[in-house]
């Protein structure tokens, strides 16, 4: 077999029965996006509060950027996810991996609600807060490289694509989830209440999610390419290793590594930074506080389900290229009318924000875990995607708000996105096509 023949046992869709299991296979890979998405925007939406609960000693202003230096914790540690989990992902299997990820997610965002506040056991509450984000950002440093690599190696190679940009898709809907229901808390629970015990309740309804996607997952086959890998015995003894080995290898994981940084910049500062943006700099308060994030989600759900599956039709660079470059003119305006203090207009810039962002992260992952062949797929796109969304996407809410502090600037978020879309662009015209061409076993 050559290293871009069809795989035998990639599912097709010629008859209901194959459909029926492509989609519970889809579904097994996008439950933990779910999940992982959910948990990190609870934590962000509920900044504010945990601040208080967390880091009652300090100014609000000072106590807010010690939550989101929190928030930063589990993406500085999704790097060392990448390398773990993709080795074992690599070496035992694509299926246990995701099996264990979204159990330890889950697990940790349980303990992080049962945890006493600072006013209980004083300075070990925000130790072990961090000690939980960490476990939370190792877990999701494997999570979202297993999945993309378990869906891909099971989609049909026509509409890998759209199979793969779903779970984008179930980022965005976590995320939705995760805004909503803390939000709906804030809303109606007193600040007493809500620091106090409101704010436990979305970290523990983590634990029943975890275990729906766990049951899921354990019901899932693994991979047709992981399994003739193992059967040729072309497993590498060192994933991680080989991934890095060779001038090609490297190069390749520049051009990855750079191709996210646009994607984590501007997904991450919709999940992360615009809850407290909309409340510190907007001014706005009650459901309006809320409705920035999720106007801008919402657009980011469109564009990532048209993305992916225009992406299966023209290619993948094409799209990129398009979003990548819309976010480079455009974003600049769309802040323009985020902060012109006039709703209608807040509406329009987050919209078109929003499609922009949506449609590149519809095929970042698509075209980055085709460029890497399935004895280092896991590896490959875990080493260069965490290690990208650690540097330009976990520490955009922290790095803008701080900024935006100093400066005075409600603009800075703009040009942090105009920054990352100049180092992402390059990357996109150096990427290899890979829409319609089987994956290199």
């Amino acid at each position: 077999m050559s290293a871009l023949d069809p795989m035998p046992g990639v599912v097709t869709t010629d008859d209901p029965e194959a459909r029926r299991a492509l989609r519970r296979l889809l579904l097994g890979g996008v439950i933990g996006s779910l999940v992982e998405f959910y948990e990190f925007s609870v934590y962000a939406v509920l900044a504010t509060t945990l601040a208080a609960v967390f880091f009652p000693s300090v100014d609000p202003t000072t106590g807010l950027l010690s939550a989101l230096a929190v928030f930063a914790v589990a993406f500085f540690a999704r790097p060392l996810g990448g390398f773990v989990w993709g080795a074992v992902g690599d070496r035992i299997g694509r299926r246990g991996t995701l099996a264990l990820t979204v159990l330890l997610m889950s697990v940790a965002t349980t303990l992080m609600g049962l945890l006493p506040g600072y006013a209980a056991i004083g300075v070990a509450a925000p130790i072990l807060l961090v000690l939980l984000r960490f476990v939370q950002g190792v877990s999701a440093g494997g999570e979202i490289s297993g999945a993309v690599s378990f869906v891909a190696e099971h989609a049909p190679t026509h509409r890998r694509g759209l199979f793969v940009g779903m779970i984008s898709v179930g980022s965005v809907v976590g995320t939705l989830l995760g805004s909503l229901l803390p939000g709906i808390l804030l809303l109606t629970l007193s600040t007493a209440d809500m620091q106090s015990w409101g704010w436990r309740i979305p970290l523990l309804v983590a634990l029943p999610l975890g275990l729906i996607g766990l049951f899921i997952r354990r019901r899932l086959d693994e991979t047709p390419f992981f399994l003739a890998l193992r059967e040729e015995a072309g497993r590498a003894a060192n994933p991680v290793r080989a991934a890095l080995s060779g001038r090609s290898a490297r190069r390749l994981l520049v051009v990855a590594f750079c191709l996210v940084a646009v994607n984590a910049s501007s997904f991450y500062m919709i999940v992360g930074y615009l809850p407290s943006f909309a409340t510190k700099s907007l001014k706005l308060t009650g459901l309006e506080a809320f409705a920035p994030s999720l106007i801008a989600l919402a657009a980011c759900l469109v564009a990532e389900v048209a993305g992916a599956w225009i992406s299966d039709r023209v290619g993948r660079k094409p799209v990129l290229l398009t979003s990548g470059l819309g976010l480079l003119v455009l974003a600049y305006p769309s802040f323009l009318l985020i902060t012109s203090g006039t709703f209608g207009l807040i509406a329009c810039g987050l919209v078109l924000f929003g499609l922009l962002a949506g449609a590149y992260a519809a095929v970042i992952n698509a075209a980055l875990t085709e460029q890497f062949p399935t004895r280092v797929r896991v590896s490959g796109h875990g080493i260069t995607y965490n290690l990208s969304v650690a540097l330009f996407g976990g520490s955009a809410p922290y790095l803008l708000t701080w900024l935006g502090g100093v400066t005075g600037s409600t603009m800075v978020g703009a040009f942090y996105v105009i920054l990352l879309a100049l180092v992402s662009l390059p990357a996109v015209l150096a990427l290899r096509e890979t829409a319609g061409r089987p994956l290199r076993s």
